[in-house]
C-alpha cells in the first residue's frame, strides 16, 4: 500500500530516496483538508490573483483550471490549484456565509448538520422539533402567570430531553 485509505495521502516506502518529498506532500494535504475552511462555495472561475492558502468549494460547471471539478475543493498553494475530492461527512467553514457546509450524498449541505439529535451520556437530546414558549405578559396575578410560563418551559425542556 503506497497511500492512505481515506485521503490517499502518500506513504513512505522502505528504502525510498528523497523521503522528504513524500512526507511534505502528505503534510500539505493534511494542512489543506484538516479543519477545512473555504472563502466561498459555488465559485466557478478561479480567482485571478489568489493568495497561498485560499480555498474554495467549486460550484457547478466550473471553467479554467477548475474545469470538471464541480463540488470539489480547490486550494491554492502559491504555485497552482490543488483539487481534492471531499469525503462524505467532510465539514467546511464557509467564510463569506459565516456557516458550516457538510459534504453528504454527493453535495454540500448548508443550514444544518446531517443528524437527528445529539447522543449525550446514552440519551438522545435535541431531537424533537423546537416548540414556542410564550412569554408571560400583563395581568394582575403575576404568580399565576409565572407558574404557567415555567410549566410551559419545563414541558419544552422535557420534550427536547434536556431534562427528565
Amino acid at each position: 500500500m503506497d497511500e492512505t485509505i481515506r485521503w490517499a495521502l502518500p506513504l513512505l516506502a522502505s528504502g525510498q530516496a528523497q523521503k522528504e518529498i513524500t512526507h511534505n506532500e502528505a503534510i500539505g494535504a493534511i494542512d489543506r483538508l484538516l479543519h477545512l475552511a473555504v472563502l466561498s462555495r459555488n465559485v466557478v472561475t478561479p480567482p485571478t490573483q489568489p493568495v497561498a492558502g485560499d480555498a474554495y468549494i467549486i460550484g457547478a460547471s466550473p471553467s479554467g483550471a477548475w474545469t470538471g471539478a464541480g463540488g470539489q475543493l480547490a486550494s491554492f498553494d502559491g504555485f497552482g490549484w490543488i483539487i481534492s475530492m471531499p469525503k462524505p461527512g467532510c465539514i467546511a467553514w464557509v467564510a463569506d456565509e459565516q456557516q458550516f457546509a457538510v459534504h453528504a450524498d454527493g453535495g454540500w449541505l448548508i443550514g444544518g448538520w446531517p443528524t437527528q439529535g445529539l447522543l449525550i451520556g446514552g440519551r438522545t437530546v435535541l431531537a424533537a422539533a423546537p416548540v414556542n414558549v410564550a412569554s408571560p405578559e400583563g395581568g394582575t396575578t403575576v404568580d399565576t402567570e409565572c407558574r404557567a410560563a415555567l410549566a410551559e418551559l419545563l414541558v419544552a425542556l422535557r420534550h427536547q430531553s434536556v431534562i427528565i
